[in-house]
């Protein structure tokens, strides 16, 4: 069970993208009503036991992780009664329509657990005059990082011997913490021989050099790198809307880095949010910003030129490359009116464009790749990670 993999799941960036696409009129998100609100209540039930601070929920801008402050919070009355509520109205549509719907285990312990942490912090605030309560303090992350410790250090398998058990707890007793030393059973450096030498490095180096200077990339993939100097609107599209969410993230990384309103005020889209940024608009709590179209635009058009290039470049380091090709037409879009920070704001955004482009197509290649099938369990699971 990977609790951090059911988050994800949940979390308002799937859902918020859901409720795109089915105001977007795509016919296979038309019922997703149950799906989304169903999403929405099992993130919300993380996020009432993920209360950890009493400050974070101000700068994240979420109410629902605020500390417990008061027996009649709107949250214990959704813990007691709503949510086991919506429980058994799942279980019992589910049988009504042939489903199966969740385990008896499974509903069990939801309703338990919402019920236990009302009764919990109810106790807490009004019998023992708790000033606030935060609901992580409830977790079992502790017990379990140290079962998780116990069977790393008996070789992160499932057949854990007892002196090998006793050995951990040995450690976890001296050391006071459930972690491995820095200076316990693994080196700091390993040595090993390389097949390359001064000599044969520097040949390689100047064949490179030479390779890459007659590099010349085909008259598409040249067409859209002088595309940045232009200003393009985008399509309405699911692919436009996730570039347009991109777009908002590095203005609002540009704004930390310049402050300066000659930037960003080309960039920032003033009137009402249009469909392109509707995805936007259903996730943001007040802390996002909206970009113009002609941003999105140009910020496919990078993305587009990257993905195009990929192909013909033979370099240790793409992202310098790609930086070195498509800088100096970006520089010449109109769009970037400051003198002072154009060079940077520009160089800024290739940056920030080419991590999640390299990062997607890395993931696809991985997920892609036949994987390794096994006819006999491993003895340690570093051969799955494999």
């Amino acid at each position: 069970m990977n609790v951090l993999r059911a988050i994800q799941v949940f979390s308002p960036t799937v859902t918020s993208s859901l409720k795109f696409l089915k105001a977007a009129g795509d016919d296979r998100f038309v019922d997703a009503d149950a799906s989304i609100f169903y999403m929405e209540n099992m993130y919300h039930f993380f996020q009432v036991h993920n209360v950890s601070s009493r400050d974070h929920y101000l700068r994240s801008l979420d109410s629902s992780i605020a500390p417990y402050v008061h027996i009649s919070d709107a949250r214990l009355d959704w813990l007691n009664v709503t949510f086991p509520k919506y429980i058994d109205d799942i279980q019992k549509t589910s049988v009504d329509v042939g489903f199966k719907g969740l385990t008896k285990e499974t509903a069990h312990a939801l309703q338990f657990t919402a019920k236990s942490t009302y009764f919990c912090v109810k106790f807490l605030l009004s019998q023992v005059g708790f000033y606030y309560v935060v609901t992580r303090s409830f977790s079992s992350d502790a017990v379990e990082a140290m079962f998780s410790h116990v069977r790393l250090k008996g070789g992160s398998n499932d057949a854990t011997d007892a002196r090998a058990a006793d050995y951990a707890l040995r450690q976890i007793l001296r050391c006071g913490i459930v972690k491995a030393s820095h200076s316990s059973n693994t080196a700091e450096n390993v040595n090993y021989i390389s097949p390359a030498n001064i000599l044969n490095l520097q040949e390689n180096r100047e064949s490179f050099i030479k390779h890459t200077e007659q590099l010349i990339f085909p008259i598409e993939v040249r067409r859209n790198i002088h595309n940045l100097k232009k200003c393009i609107i985008p399509d309405n599209n699911i692919f436009s809307a996730s570039v347009a969410f991109l777009a908002g993230y590095i203005i609002k990384k540009l704004e930390d880095l310049f402050h300066c309103d000659e930037c960003l005020t080309p960039l920032l889209c003033t009137s009402i949010p249009g469909p392109l940024l509707q995805l936007i608009a259903i996730q943001n709590r007040g802390g996002l910003v909206y970009p113009k179209d002609i941003f999105v635009g140009i910020i496919q058009q990078i993305a587009e030129s990257i993905q195009q290039m990929l192909p013909f470049l033979q370099h240790d380091n793409p992202g310098k490359y790609i930086l070195e090709e498509l800088y100096p037409h970006l520089v010449q879009n109109p769009i970037f009116v400051c003198a002072n920070h154009r060079d940077s704001v520009c160089k800024y955004i290739i940056k920030t464009t080419v991590k999640p482009v390299l990062s997607n197509l890395c993931l696809e290649t991985t997920d892609s790749v036949k994987r390794f099938a096994l006819n006999f369990k491993p003895k340690s699971r570093k051969v799955l990670k494999l």
